[in-house]
């Protein structure tokens, strides 16, 4: 099985070509979600976050405000560096048991949606890696939209992350998601075609 590295900047559309490969019944092990669930009240991602930041970072529900705990993080890149050292090792755990249940079941492929790639210097442990590529007005404009942020936390954010131009140089392969959702599937398709065995 290709253990395929699927990597794009914040708001460039690695979510929309995660959708588009489940579709196609290939499997995609989305880091966020993941370190999502482990957050979720009582998980165990959860008690050791909530420990390490306090009681500050939960909402009237006890759940984790993540808008609060994104402002922490990415307003400190100390703070960021701890949060991964926590959720990092249970991430890690969580998706060697996925990958090796889709290679049990006889996948050909899967991917790993890992928005962090080439800043954490990832790409050795995958067979190929893919970038998806939007232009950062673009990026910007679907950051505000989609999280509800001024320009200048859009801005933050981006700079926590080494700029497309940049990663573009680091892949095997880059998809634009620029103009339109078909174009998408069309490179979709003709990179699952280059990828098959």
């Amino acid at each position: 099985m290709k253990w395929l590295g699927l990597t794009g900047g914040i708001a460039s559309g690695k979510s929309t070509v995660s959708r588009l490969l489940s579709g196609l019944g290939i499997p995609v092990i989305d880091a966020d979600v993941i370190s999502h669930d482990l957050t979720q009240v009582g998980a165990e991602g959860y008690i050791k976050v909530v420990q390490h930041f306090g009681d500050q970072i939960l909402d009237a529900n006890s759940q984790i405000n993540r808008k609060q705990l994104g402002a922490i993080v990415f307003n400190h890149p100390e703070k960021r560096l701890e949060l991964e050292n926590i959720l990092h090792p249970l991430v890690q755990g969580k998706v060697k048991n996925l990958r090796e249940s889709y290679r049990t079941k006889g996948h050909a492929l899967c991917f790993y949606d890992v928005p962090l790639l080439f800043e954490k210097k990832l790409q050795d442990q995958f067979d190929k890696t893919i970038l998806i590529y939007a232009p950062i007005g673009l990026q910007i404009r679907r950051l505000m939209e989609r999280n509800h942020l001024s320009h200048a936390e859009a801005m933050m954010r981006l700079k926590s992350q080494i700029p497309l131009r940049e990663k573009v140089k680091l892949a095997d392969f880059c998809l634009d998601n620029s103009t339109h959702i078909h174009d998408l599937e069309l490179q979709v398709e003709h990179l699952l075609k280059t990828l098959e065995p």
